[in-house]
C-alpha cells in the first residue's frame, strides 16, 4: 500500500470500521452465497423500479389512451437520458471495485467522488439544452398533434428532474460497487412507495394530469438523493465521497468513460429500438401507440431484474480483477450466465403461455 493509501486507511479505520458488520466481504470464496447476498437486493431494487413504471402506467391510464400514448412517446427520451447515468455509474462501479480488490482505497474514493462531480454538471447542461427543443424532439419521435401538449407537460417535468435522477443513478452504482446492495434496495423501495403515494395525489387531487405523474417521480428522486447524501455524509461505507477526493485527471476520467461507454451505447440502442417500435405503431393511431407502450413495459419487467442481478454481481468481478483472483472471476461469470439465461427462458415462456390463455 502506498503512503497516501496508508493515511487513508487510518482515516477509514477511525470512521468506517465500526460499521463493517453491515459490509459484504467481496473476497468471500463461497461464491453462491456471495452472489446471492449482493445480487438479490439489486434484483429486488430494480424490480421495484419496473413495478414503479407499471404503477405509473396504471394511474396515467386512468386518464385515457391519449395520456398513456403521450407518456409512452417520451419513453425513448427517458431511456436516452438514463444512458449517461448508466455509463458514468458502470464506469465508476468498475473503477471502485477493482481498486478495492487491490486495496487502493484512496483511489476508489477518488473515482467515486469524481463520478458524482461529473454527473451534476452533465445533468444541468443536458436539461438546459433539451428543454427549449422539446417540441421538435417529440415531433421527430412521431408525437401526433393530439398528444403533443400532454407529452410536453410530461417530458418537460421529467427533464427538470434529470440532475437528481443522474445523481441517484450514479450514487446507487457507487454503493453497490462496495458491497452495500441492501442499502441501495431500501433507497429504491422508499422512492417507489413515495412515488406510488404521490401519483394519485398529484394526478387527481391536484388535477395535474400526466404532469402530476412526472412531479411524483421527481419528488421521489430527490428523496432518494437525500438518502444517498446522508449515507455518504455519515461515512456509511468503505469509499469516502469528499470534495477533496475529486480528481479531474485525464487518465481517471478516461478509465471511467471507457468502461462506461458500452453501457451508454446499450441504452442508446435500446432507445432507438423503442423509437422504431413507436414509429411503426404511429400510423395506426394513439391506441396503437399506447398498446406498444404497455408491451415495452412488460419487457422492462423482465429486463430490469436481469440488469439488477448483473449489477449486483459486478462488484465481485471487479474486486476479483483487482485482487488478481482470475479463477474466482471465471466461476462467477459462469454462474451469472446460467442464471440470466434460465430466467430469460422462463419469463418468455410465462408471457407466451399467459398470452395464449388470455
Amino acid at each position: 500500500m502506498n503512503e497516501p493509501d496508508a493515511e487513508f486507511a487510518i482515516d477509514s479505520e477511525r470512521n468506517v470500521m465500526p460499521k463493517k458488520k453491515q459490509h459484504v466481504d467481496l473476497s468471500n470464496q463461497n461464491l453462491l452465497s456471495l452472489i446471492l447476498r449482493l445480487a438479490i437486493p439489486s434484483v429486488v431494487g430494480l424490480s421495484i423500479h419496473a413495478l414503479q413504471q407499471v404503477v405509473n402506467a396504471i394511474f396515467v391510464g386512468a386518464l385515457g389512451a391519449r395520456a398513456i400514448a403521450a407518456v409512452s412517446r417520451t419513453l425513448p427520451i427517458v431511456v436516452l437520458l438514463a444512458a449517461a447515468g448508466q455509463g458514468i455509474g458502470v464506469g465508476a462501479a468498475s473503477f471502485i471495485s477493482r481498486h478495492l480488490g487491490a486495496r487502493e482505497y484512496l483511489e476508489a474514493s477518488r473515482g467515486a467522488s469524481t463520478a458524482l462531480a461529473l454527473a451534476a454538471p452533465i445533468g444541468i447542461i443536458v436539461t438546459v439544452t433539451l428543454l427549449p427543443n422539446l417540441p421538435g424532439i417529440l415531433a421527430t419521435l412521431g408525437a401526433t398533434p393530439t398528444i403533443m401538449p400532454v407529452a410536453l407537460d410530461y417530458a418537460g417535468t421529467v427533464l427538470l428532474g434529470y440532475t437528481p435522477m443522474l445523481l441517484n443513478t450514479v450514487s446507487g452504482f457507487i454503493v453497490r460497487a462496495e458491497g452495500y446492495t441492501r442499502f441501495s434496495m431500501w433507497v429504491m423501495m422508499t422512492a417507489f412507495i413515495l412515488n406510488a403515494v404521490l401519483d394519485p395525489v398529484f394526478i387527481f387531487s391536484f388535477d395535474l394530469g400526466v404532469r402530476g405523474a412526472a412531479v411524483a417521480t421527481l419528488v421521489s428522486q430527490i428523496a432518494a438523493v437525500g438518502l444517498y447524501i446522508a449515507y455518504f455524509t455519515k461515512l456509511g461505507g468503505t469509499v469516502l465521497v469528499r470534495i477533496s477526493h475529486i480528481s479531474l485527471r485525464a487518465d481517471r476520467i478516461r478509465q471511467l468513460a471507457l468502461v462506461g461507454a458500452p453501457a451508454t451505447m446499450t441504452s442508446i440502442l435500446s432507445a432507438l429500438a423503442v423509437m422504431l417500435l413507436y414509429g411503426a405503431a404511429a400510423p395506426f393511431g394513439d391506441d396503437s401507440i399506447a398498446a406498444v407502450g404497455i408491451a415495452v413495459r412488460i419487457l422492462m419487467v423482465s429486463a430490469l431484474p436481469i440488469t439488477g442481478f448483473c449489477i449486483g454481481a459486478q462488484s465481485i468481478l471487479g474486486f476479483g480483477w483487482g485482487a488478481r483472483d482470475y479463477a474466482h472471476i471465471l466461476r462467477a461469470a459462469k454462474f451469472m450466465l446460467f442464471v440470466t439465461i434460465a430466467f430469460s427462458v422462463l419469463y418468455s415462456a410465462a408471457v407466451v403461455i399467459l398470452r395464449a390463455l388470455w
